[in-house]
């Protein structure tokens, strides 16, 4: 297996999100993916993950802003890039689960909880937090989040 990748916890990552307006969000998920894919050796890159998905969005919306030529339904187009970010997350979900079944631990996450309003907030928080805790055994530390930990749901592993 190639370098373990850096633990990132659930309050950082929503701290630097909220500072940067979400670019932080944005550049987390490339790094994850880029560190998965090192670490498994197989896999989908940041890039391949984010990139689809910002042109899917925002490409639609700007055409439709910038050109009086293009059609008014042409925004619906923007429901791929959505799409694109559904099919990203149940990858990175699953991948997360493989690494702690690999490890013989407990998955922690119910992936399909990322289809249904709410739940899926909550999986992308334990996502976040468990991708965090495996980095942090991997190098024989113990990261202390003083979000995830006091909230079960979102922390444990039962």
């Amino acid at each position: 297996m190639s370098p373990v990748g850096k633990p990132r916890p659930l309050w950082k990552v929503i701290l630097f999100s909220g500072l940067t307006g979400l670019l932080y969000y944005g550049y987390y998920k490339w790094i994850i993916q880029e560190e998965l894919r090192n670490y498994n050796g197989k896999g989908w890159s940041g890039t391949l993950c984010l990139l689809p998905f910002v042109l899917g969005v925002a490409l639609p919306q700007a055409l439709a802003v910038f050109d009086p030529d293009v059609p008014d339904g042409f925004r619906w187009f923007s429901i791929l890039g959505v799409v694109w970010i559904y099919i990203v997350q149940f990858r990175l979900y699953c991948d997360v689960n493989e690494l702690y079944d690999r490890a013989n631990l407990k998955k922690p996450l119910i992936v399909w909880w990322m289809f249904i309003p709410g739940l899926n907030l909550i999986v992308g928080l334990r996502q976040i937090h468990f991708l965090s805790q495996y980095w942090a055994q991997q190098q024989g530390e113990t990261i202390q989040d003083p979000i995830a930990d006091p909230i079960p749901f979102l922390s444990s592993n039962a």
